[in-house]
């Protein structure tokens, strides 16, 4: 930033607004009053383009520049608000500063050659530093009006000037720690060689109620403060996004808060009793408004009130609360920093019925016998509490108590009507988007393009198909929100005039979202069918770290890649893994956040599951997700089943094809269901299993009728062998072995017998040879007389060989063949005459 002769630093807080230091948008004469603040936007790769701000707020030793979020050249989301909380944290908070090099700020005031217009250095402009800093202490247990920082650098001894500071490039800057920011530094140390500067705490910037209308306007939500050395322990609120996932999430709080006053009032009374440590519970169906009143009670007890920050034991001080993380950054998780805090603090654990023993761990820690320093409330959001909370009550008696407070469908219809409700949340979503716009957050969703898609869709189906998720009456709130946005979203105010369901706009609407994600990180083609497969299984499984997006981006595009196998490259992984992780960031400290409420993701389910048939099965035996994402699948996919009955049967096929895998997980899980959804699941399971009995059944029966086929068989082959060896000759008759076959199935198939030799040289009047053969086991039964072939000239023979084939080879005779002695006497007969004549006439002569 660049006033006045002046070079200082700032942070971009929310889209076009900029936090400085006062001292350096202030004109130093009557000469700078009219001249323009220009700010650029500083990185490793130099200075972005020139934009004129104004000065939008100013107070103490801060200041808020505006400009339009465009000019800045780059997309920047809201940043995070942290105080420190914990005066005894178990590890030191790293935290940095955000200033410019030393190096950097002499060369820029030493008339070093600069832009003509801007007065920065040709070359490239000053490096941005990243100095790291230690906190003291003292200086957040005492609640000081400032926090007092170390620099863990030191500037160079040639700096070291008694009229100049090394560290002037410091001043404005912000201080984080990891993704929150808890200070500016108002101003830069004095001239020397030493290191320590003060910030002003975020938690006095957020007092100013004028500060927070600007911070709400660019932003379109109000800033909160969150314990930024409990990071690790509580989910972070939920970063603004042209996305159905964060305009429906409750901890958006983008609705108005309406209704529920008396359970409000019922649970900030039990905020403010004397006990030390206390636990509560509040009990109801998926969709009527739990966590939406957990967050309001959260918003409510942390709001900043200066007029009771600086009154010690004030019933009024601010609080400091939040949701439980369901995977904590450090293991064992350090639940004992709670006991440690400067205020009072309210822990809430969604889903409780899901997480009995994390909740367990942390009452443990909480129950201990020293009383903590300030108040701590623990509130159990549950569907259910049905056996656990007695057992709970009786564990940690006096911290428990009774009875929950129970929500029903109709807590929110004392005073508002289901038509009211909904006009008012198209109101509050139609203001959250526009302010979306208007802030540069980027969003090419076409309302009238959907519109045509929907009125197309609806033209093609069936009435009786258009919807499975079961309405009731009065409807869940949820319902309500979800058809107010659908509303929203196609320009078409007011109650939906056809009977498709609200979730089938809304997840176009996410899948556009997630589309253009993946074009920012250069995948601009990638197909809807693997995004919405990888927003389902984001949803149903989660992904506490690294290695378990590479399992659901690998389980995804498998899926997506069933039919034609193709290997997944590493540049395309990582190109995914941060897709997920800017569109969908995670809120507790995993490795991606989640993708909306339940509704859609059931709905999203039965979408892929029915355009599949395949998603359960790749979704549950993959074996690239872990036991813990198997398990977290099967109790989403459990919660679907309540609104989504027609994926009862394929759950139903997909246990009890993989019973071995998913039989015990599944039967696990039942045991934390709420009551409606428990019955429902086990008729599920009850169906698997009698679907893995009539399997189990069927196989038997095949591979038995296999069995019985293979001994025929066997018997066959014997029988046919058997009848080749016994064959045996008639008594006082020669035997002739036909020509004999057996075939595969083994029956026997026989030959043409070879036909019978005729004295010498065979004619048609020699009698043919007979034969008998004994058949069936019965010996002597004389066989058909073979009948000589006829050869194509009418004479009997060898029938010719077929086309192509050579002749058959004759069988040799066998010396017991008929024909063989009666040739050997007409032979040796006459020879024998002849010799004894020539004998004779020898003698005589």
């Amino acid at each position: 930033m660049e006033y006045a002769g002046r070079v200082g630093v700032g942070c971009v807080v929310a889209p076009g607004v900029i936090l400085t230091a006062r001292r350096m948008v202030e004109p130093a004469s009557t000469e700078s009053v009219g001249e323009p603040r220009i700010v650029r936007v500083l990185s490793t790769g130099g200075p972005g383009p020139r934009a004129e701000a104004e000065v939008a707020w100013r107070r103490g030793e801060a200041a808020l520049l505006r400009c339009r979020p465009r000019d800045l050249g780059q997309e920047f989301t809201p940043v995070r608000w942290g105080e420190m909380t914990c005066t005894d944290p178990v590890a030191p908070p790293q935290c940095s500063a955000l200033g410019l090099a030393p190096n950097g700020m002499r060369s820029i005031e030493s008339g070093a050659r600069r832009d003509e217009q801007a007065g920065w250095p040709d070359a490239g402009g000053p490096e941005p530093l990243k100095a790291p800093v230690h906190v003291d202490m003292d200086t957040v247990a005492n609640a000081s009006p400032a926090y007092g920082l170390h620099l863990a650098l030191r500037p160079s001894q040639h700096l070291d000037s008694q009229a100049y500071s090394p560290w002037q490039g410091m001043s404005g800057a912000a201080v984080f720690c990891a993704d929150l920011l808890m200070g500016m530094v108002a101003h830069a140390p004095g001239a020397g060689l030493h290191s320590r500067v003060e910030a002003v705490p975020a938690r006095q910037l957020l007092e100013d109620r004028g500060f927070c209308d600007i911070i709400e306007e660019a932003c379109g939500s109000r800033p909160r403060l969150e314990a930024a050395d409990l990071d690790g322990l509580f989910d972070s609120l939920p970063q603004p996004a042209a996305a159905a996932s964060y305009l429906l999430d409750p901890r958006s709080e983008v609705v108005d808060f309406i209704g529920l006053d008396t359970e409000i009032n019922t649970l900030t009374d039990w905020c403010h009793t004397r006990e030390g440590v206390s636990v509560a519970a509040v009990e109801g169906p998926a969709g009527v408004g739990k966590s939406r009143l957990g967050a309001e009670l959260a918003r409510r007890l942390s709001e900043r009130r200066p007029e009771a920050e600086h009154q010690p034991g004030s019933a009024d001080i601010p609080w400091t609360a939040g949701f439980l993380s369901g995977t904590p950054a450090q293991q064992p998780p350090p639940y004992g920093m709670f006991r440690q805090l400067t205020r009072p603090a309210l822990i809430i654990v969604d889903e409780a019925e899901t997480r009995l023993k994390q909740v367990d761990e942390l009452l443990s820690v909480l129950a201990a016998h020293e009383r903590p320093q300030h108040r701590i409330r623990v509130l159990l959001l549950t569907r259910s509490t049905r056996s656990w909370w007695h057992k709970l009550q009786d564990h940690y008696r006096g911290l428990v108590l009774d009875p929950p407070v129970r929500l029903g469908s109709d807590a929110l219809y004392r005073h508002h009507t289901a038509a009211q409700i909904q006009e008012l949340a198209e109101i509050d979503f139609s203001k959250r988007i526009l302010t979306l716009h208007r802030a540069g957050t980027p969003d090419d969703w076409d309302a009238y393009q959907a519109a045509d898609q929907r009125a197309s869709a609806a033209a093609h189906t069936p009435p009786a198909q258009t919807a499975t998720v079961t309405k009731s009456a009065p409807p869940h709130i949820l319902t309500l929100h979800m058809d107010a946005l659908t509303s929203v979203l196609l320009n078409s105010p007011g109650e939906l005039t056809d009977s498709l369901p609200a979730t089938l706009t809304l997840l176009e609407h996410e899948t556009t979202y997630l589309k253009r994600g993946a074009a920012k990180q250069g995948l601009p083609h990638a197909h809807p069918h693997l995004l919405q497969a990888l927003i389902a299984l984001q949803a149903m499984a989660g992904a506490g770290t690294e290695e378990e997006t590479t399992a659901l981006i690998q389980t995804a595009w498998q899926f997506h890649h069933r039919p034609h196998p193709a290997p997944l490259d590493e540049h395309t992984l990582h190109k995914l893994h941060r897709t997920l992780r800017e569109c969908h960031p995670p809120l507790d400290g995993g490795s991606c956040g989640g993708t909306g409420p339940h509704a859609l993701t059931s709905a999203l389910i039965e979408r892929l599951e029915k355009d599949t048939g395949t998603f359960l099965h790749h979704a549950l035996t993959s074996s690239h997700i872990t036991a813990g994402q198997r398990q977290r699948s099967l109790t989403a996919i459990a919660h679907a089943l309540t609104t989504h009955t027609g994926l009862a049967p394929h759950v139903a096929h997909t246990i009890a094809v993989n019973s071995g895998l998913l039989a015990v997980p599944a039967t696990h899980i039942a045991e934390h269901l709420p009551e409606n959804t428990r019955e429902k699941w086990l008729k599920t399971l009850h169906a698997a299993a009698a679907q893995r009995q009539r399997e189990v059944q069927e196989r038997q029966r095949e591979a038995e009728a296999r069995r019985q086929a293979e001994a025929q068989q066997r018997a066959a082959r014997e029988a046919a062998a058997a009848r080749v060896r016994t064959i045996v000759a008639t008594p006082g008759e020669p035997l002739v072995l036909s020509r004999t076959a057996v075939r595969a199935d083994g029956t026997v198939r026989p030959s043409a017998p070879a036909p019978a030799a005729a004295v010498n040289g065979g004619g048609q009047g020699q009698s043919a040879v007979r034969e008998r053969v004994v058949s069936n086991g019965t010996p002597g039964r004389p066989s058909a007389p073979a009948q000589p072939a006829p050869t194509p000239q009418g004479t009997t023979g060898p029938p010719p060989a077929p086309s192509g084939q050579a002749p058959r080879r004759r069988r040799r005779r066998s010396l017991r063949d008929p024909s063989i002695p009666a040739l050997f006497v007409m032979i040796t007969v006459p020879l024998a005459i002849l010799v004894t004549v020539v004998w004779a006439t020898l003698q005589r002569t």
